[in-house]
């Protein structure tokens, strides 16, 4: 995952043994996803332009999606030192020419460009596309049984790198 390999930390990847770890609470989730991805209010993610919308959508064509994920331990929401999601990586996505989706940093003011230090980020995604993951992340949480706190890896075959 894009993410996963670019911030320093590495969360979810199991080549730097830094695994993700479920939050069960539901209502922590919620309020982890209101640091990084606010509905509205001064930190709201301004959505990109140039990200790829999902035209199906009646609402949300362009959604904020945040890593590490709000329904983890790791996410942006949980972290020490960390009240918006303006303090996150920014970036965008993009279903290029070729078919493939990839991932932009979002240089437009004010953001400026990432560190990588960063202890979250949040990127402009394709409504459907982010939907999907997270109904599939969630589904992942059920058939593995896992509970408050499990540990565990992400991996995107097939994910693309510009």
């Amino acid at each position: 995952m894009e993410m996963r390999d670019k911030l320093d930390w590495h969360p979810g990847s199991k080549a730097h043994n830094s695994p993700l770890h479920r939050e069960f609470d539901k209502d922590k989730a919620k309020a982890n996803r209101a640091v990084v991805c606010p509905d509205g209010g001064q930190y709201a993610l301004d959505l990109h332009p140039l990200a790829t919308s999902d035209q199906n959508k009646v609402n949300g064509q362009v959604q904020c999606d945040e890593y590490a994920f709000a329904a983890s331990k790791e996410s942006g929401g949980s972290q020490a030192g960390v009240t918006n999601g303006s303090q996150c990586l920014q970036a965008y996505a993009r279903k290029d020419a070729d078919g493939k989706w990839r991932l932009y940093d979002d240089l437009r003011p004010p953001n400026t460009a990432p560190t990588y230090t960063e202890k979250c980020a949040r990127a402009s995604m394709h409504g459907g596309q982010n939907e999907r993951a997270g109904s599939r992340l969630s589904g992942f949480y059920t058939k593995q049984r896992m509970l408050d706190d499990d540990a565990y890896f992400i991996d995107v075959p097939g994910l693309v790198r510009p």
